[in-house]
């Protein structure tokens, strides 16, 4: 009995065997995991499925639709008209119009707009007089995308140029078109004025500008005097400089004291007679000598300062010497220079300090670019005038440092940096300059 029963028992459990071999019993769905992971760790594992061609023909189809929908929207929203006049945002086209060339590594460029502009943002309104006392543009270099600035040179006369002018090309066609000219020298290893170099006239230029710099006007205040030391291209600020001051003040005085590598910056050949005049610093002394009105076959930025003499008459000094002729500004030129343009003077300068305006210490942090000047917060002083007469430097970073202590770069920007070099000399040799001097390096 019990061996039927065994015997039984085994006959249904051979069955239910088979079964569980021949195919996998269903899976209740009560006993399914509830992990993600789990269930993430089981797909990656397994056997591949329809589902990932079906995800990447979905990617595909919104990436596609993304695409025409970004077209669509290019097509149909207006664009923004690109500018053609000279503005501080883009750079626009000038063609070089004009190529004088002064010296083997020094010229004047003359670029007028393909836009012309009746109302440029450097002028003021109905006039060619400049709206800033120091500015520049920058042009840029397309072979390896730099851009460096440049100042140009200001109008070449103060009354406003007239149509017949500028139709005949005389000497205001430059201003009634809206054209620049810029004194250039080409450098070894100057990337921007080796390619201005090779630039000839008809080829064109990307400019961009105006760009503000030092506000000479607020920092002169009720000073009268400007002493302005240029290397070379640097008397270009130092032309804008001068202009500014002798056109808005009856009795303000500038001295412009410009130091040239060759001859040819001055004037087209030397004189053949030497008689006792103005270049006799060229070939007989190492002194600075006065720019005669008068000048034989000048260069045309000595032409300019030529008839800026014969304009402002005894308020315009400009003094010249030419490092090929073994002439330069000393120390005792710079304290005469500063020490000529205070006599007779009785009233003091405030001594500015803690003013952005007026206090050196503050400058040495100041930089070149300034959109809006700081306003002046100079204490009252009794018998001081608030103001600074104003001692400028401008050239190659080599010889700012020599003649007034090197700039420094801090926050990825150039500041004036300490007073120093020759500057500093005099002031030491006479501590009332640098009371009523402001030093300023461009």
């Amino acid at each position: 009995m019990a061996s039927n029963i065994g015997s039984g028992l085994i006959r249904r459990a051979l069955p239910q065997c088979r079964i569980v071999k021949s195919s996998p019993p269903p899976i209740p769905s009560p006993r399914l995991p509830s992990s993600p992971t789990t269930c993430l760790r089981s797909y990656s594992a397994g056997p591949s499925s329809p589902q990932p061609k079906k995800s990447k023909t979905l990617r595909r189809t919104l990436i596609f639709g993304a695409a025409i929908g970004s077209i669509w929207y290019y097509l149909a929203t207006p664009s923004q008209p690109k500018a053609t006049t000279l503005n501080d945002t883009t750079f626009v086209p000038y063609t070089i119009t004009s190529r004088t060339n002064l010296s083997p590594s020094s010229f004047v460029l003359t670029v007028s707009p393909e836009t012309p502009n009746p109302n440029p943002p450097y002028l003021l309104p109905g006039t060619n007089r400049w709206r800033h006392p120091l500015w520049s543009v920058e042009f840029k270099q397309p072979e390896v995308q730099i851009s460096r600035h440049y100042t140009p040179l200001p109008p070449s006369s103060s009354t406003n140029p007239t149509s017949a002018d500028a139709g005949k090309g005389g000497e205001h066609a430059d201003e009634a078109d809206g054209s620049l000219r810029f004194y250039i020298r080409a450098i070894d290893d100057g990337e921007m004025s080796r390619y201005l170099n090779r630039l000839r006239v008809g080829q064109p230029v990307h400019l961009r500008g105006p760009h503000v710099g030092f506000d000479l006007v607020h920092r002169l205040g009720a000073s009268k005097n400007i002493v302005f030391l240029a290397g070379g291209t640097g008397i270009a600020p130092g032309l804008q400089a001068a202009r500014v001051a002798l056109d808005g003040y009856e009795d303000t005085r500038v001295s412009l004291l410009w130091a040239v590598r060759h001859r040819g910056e001055i004037q087209s050949a030397r004189p053949k007679i030497v008689e006792p005049s103005w270049w006799d610093f060229g070939w007989r002394g190492s002194e600075p000598a006065e720019l005669d009105v008068k000048l034989e076959g000048p260069s045309p930025v000595a032409k300019q300062l030529s008839d800026m003499k014969r304009r402002y008459g005894d308020r315009l000094s400009v003094k010249v010497v030419v490092d090929d002729e073994n002439s330069a500004f000393r120390p005792e030129h710079v304290q005469s220079a500063l020490a000529s343009l205070c006599e007779g003077e009785t009233t003091l300068s405030n001594p500015g300090t803690g003013c952005s305006l007026h206090d050196q210490k503050i400058h040495e942090r100041a930089p070149e670019f300034e959109a809006e000047p700081p306003a002046c917060r100079c204490a009252p002083v009794e018998g001081a005038l608030p103001g600074k007469n104003l001692f400028i430097v401008s050239g190659p970073d080599g010889f700012v440092t020599h003649y007034a202590g090197a700039k420094e770069w801090r926050g990825g920007q150039q500041i004036q940096g300490r007073v120093g070099g020759i500057v500093a000399e005099v002031q030491r040799r006479n501590p009332q300059l640098a009371r009523d001097w402001l030093v300023l390096k461009l």
